[in-house]
């Protein structure tokens, strides 16, 4: 306005010629064109296949990157966090020039326990804090962190449960032989979609997820539930392979150069610091992927076999649906 106020002369410049620039020339207002953008990604339930999947994935992602990104970095920060402790505790064991590796002691071996439980919850945590905020996206209802966390926190319990269990059933089918462990990776690989939204117990999810991932939900082999998961699975898993090797390609080839034998690098030196907290914030923003598409994949076999719509998902939850956007 100031700049055509200049060209103009001031004693031709009524009140209406003002009003009429102001309203041509509306004030932009960042956050409110990111809260409708938000909002224009509400979308239906719907039967969808694989490709669809993977495309609202990716959708939801960006429109919500901050909120999951966040979510999964505080997962992310509380692994690296207990990484860092049990490798300060073999510091003092680790060789100088001219010495020999000593073996680790029994405080070694606590600081790895503690932070494997740790991480393990956090994880969990993390698991059923964007469960609940991607659910509350579909009711046209976006929240923030803390109460995505405070609606979760009554399944904790429930899902810390489910989760262990089906952990120590995985790694013992691997032990005993390779097939069982994927089969039964497999069969309860939605037990915390089924604990967080549909409030179960330990063994009722897990013959939850067993009887979902059994279900036949679309014709053609190539379109079963199991063989949706195993490409849901391996994208994730190749994302975060790429992920880690795109911050540890650099740092791996820096060691090389810069090996000095008769001064091995520090566990806990700025190089290695620096590689942990870059993989951490990288890890963070891939994190989410998998998660999400497992939600929306559970949704989908619930919506071809069961009818699952959004008064079910609000009531499932304890809050009321907003009509959807299709789209």
């Amino acid at each position: 306005y100031e700049l055509r106020s200049r060209a103009r002369p001031a004693t031709t410049l009524p009140i209406a010629t003002v009003a009429q620039d102001v309203v041509a020339q509306p004030l932009v207002n960042p956050s409110r064109i990111r809260r409708l953008a938000m909002s224009a990604v509400r979308l239906d339930l719907r039967p969808m296949d694989l490709g669809e999947i993977l495309d609202r994935t990716f959708r939801l992602y960006r429109a919500h990157f901050m909120t999951f990104f966040l979510i999964m970095l505080a997962v992310q920060a509380v692994s690296f966090r207990g990484s860092l402790t049990w490798q300060a505790s073999l510091a003092p064991l680790q060789p100088s020039a001219g010495t020999a590796l000593h073996l680790p002691g029994i405080s070694f071996f606590v600081a790895l326990f503690l932070s494997t439980v740790v991480t393990f919850l956090a994880a969990q945590v993390g698991i059923g804090t964007l469960t609940t905020a991607v659910s509350s996206i579909y009711l046209g209802e976006p929240i923030g962190i803390g109460e995505a966390l405070r609606r979760v926190r009554p399944a904790l319990g429930r899902l810390l449960g489910t989760t262990l269990l089906t952990s120590l059933i995985v790694v013992l089918g691997m032990v005993a032989c390779i097939v069982p462990g994927f089969y039964f990776l497999l069969s309860y690989l939605l037990v915390s979609q089924v604990v967080v939204i549909e409030g179960l117990g330990p063994q009722a999810a897990m013959r939850r997820s067993s009887e979902l991932m059994r279900k036949k939900s679309d014709k053609g082999f190539f379109r079963n539930n199991i063989m949706k998961a195993s490409v849901i699975l391996i994208i994730v898993f190749v994302l975060a392979a790429a992920a880690g090797t795109i911050v540890g390609l650099p740092f791996g080839i820096a060691q090389i150069l810069t090996h000095d034998r008769s001064h091995p690098p520090s566990m806990l030196g700025p190089m290695h610091l620096l590689q942990g907290t870059l993989t951490m914030i990288v890890q963070a923003g891939v994190a989410p992927i998998g998660t999400i598409a497992m939600i929306l994949f559970y949704d989908d076999i619930r919506i071809r076999k069961e009818g699952f719509d959004l008064q079910m998902l609000a009531s499932s939850l304890g809050v009321e649906p907003v009509p959807p956007v299709h789209t």
